[in-house]
């Protein structure tokens, strides 16, 4: 007699399994459009010296209430900082559901204000929702600097290497985990790619 509760286990484990396999490997459909969005800001953007390092004061007290929209307003202004823009009528706000966009953060702007959202689960932590404000703050960065992609998808592929190619490599890694467009395998090829070129 078939136990299809066993079965059922079995095919949790092995799809589990597969993709761990998936993300420990590096890109897969993504290595081209990773590929034109390096070559994309190279011409357009000139990276920041050093790597980001958070105001310690904001960040220290951001994970310890990393869904307070006021600390999350100020390290949005710390990560614009660090990209070189002093920014203008920005808010961060947070919202415990997002709709039928399944999106883990939002930018919109109407050319004057802007308003980042952040979704806030029972699951959420800090180093998770400081990857994803770091992803909206470069989606407002690129979008004041003029820089984008037309399709959708590929637009979004563009503003995750961003992230990477401003310095902010190690915070997307350490918390980009199942929320990004980019696996963290992709996010390890863009910073590779970035380091080969420094060598």
């Amino acid at each position: 007699m078939i136990d299809y509760l066993t079965i059922l286990k079995i095919i949790i484990i092995v799809a589990f399994i597969v993709i761990l396999i998936l993300r420990a490997n590096g890109p897969t459909r993504n290595k081209a459009a990773i590929d034109r969005s390096i070559a994309f800001l190279r011409e357009r953007l000139t990276p920041p010296v050093y790597p980001y390092a958070p105001d310690p004061v904001i960040y220290d007290q951001f994970k310890d209430n990393c869904t307070d929209p006021a600390l999350l307003t100020a390290l949005a202004y710390d990560i614009l900082r660090h990209c070189g823009m002093e920014p203008h009528n920005l808010t961060v706000t947070t919202k415990t559901d997002m709709g039928l966009r399944h999106a883990a953060g939002t930018y919109s702007s109407d050319g004057i204000n802007s308003v980042i959202t952040i979704l806030v689960t029972p699951s959420s932590r800090y180093n998770i929702i400081h990857s994803v404000l770091i992803h909206e703050c470069m989606h407002y960065f690129l979008f004041h600097t003029g820089i984008r992609k037309e399709e959708t998808h590929e637009n979004e592929i563009l503003t995750d290497v961003a992230t990477c190619y401003m310095g902010f490599y190690q915070f997307m890694y350490d918390g980009y985990l199942m929320v990004g467009y980019l696996r963290d395998s992709e996010l390890k090829y863009v910073h590779n790619s970035l380091k080969n070129d420094n060598t």
